[in-house]
């Protein structure tokens, strides 16, 4: 005996298909995200430091410390909120 496969069965393998494909974006985006905010603040502190002809990387340092904090923020904020 052939068991036919429901219509419902089939919507729904799709719509947990489509599901991991919004889960897998949402992920990558906040990836992303989270890399550029640490690269622009490490780069607007090591273009500072440039600047004002500093021997020790001070800005470089704390910009790349406050990147990581925001980072964490947004995309911690963003999974709470979704």
């Amino acid at each position: 005996m052939v068991k036919k496969t429901s219509h419902r069965k089939r919507k729904s393998n799709k719509d947990e298909k489509e599901s991991a494909v919004k889960v897998y974006a949402r992920y990558s985006g906040s990836a992303f995200q989270f890399g550029i905010i640490i690269a622009l603040f490490t780069w607007g502190g090591y273009e500072l430091d440039k600047w004002l002809e500093l021997s020790f990387p001070v800005f470089l340092a704390v910009g790349l410390l406050l990147g990581i904090a925001l980072g964490m923020y947004v995309t911690i904020k963003d999974f709470i909120k979704k």
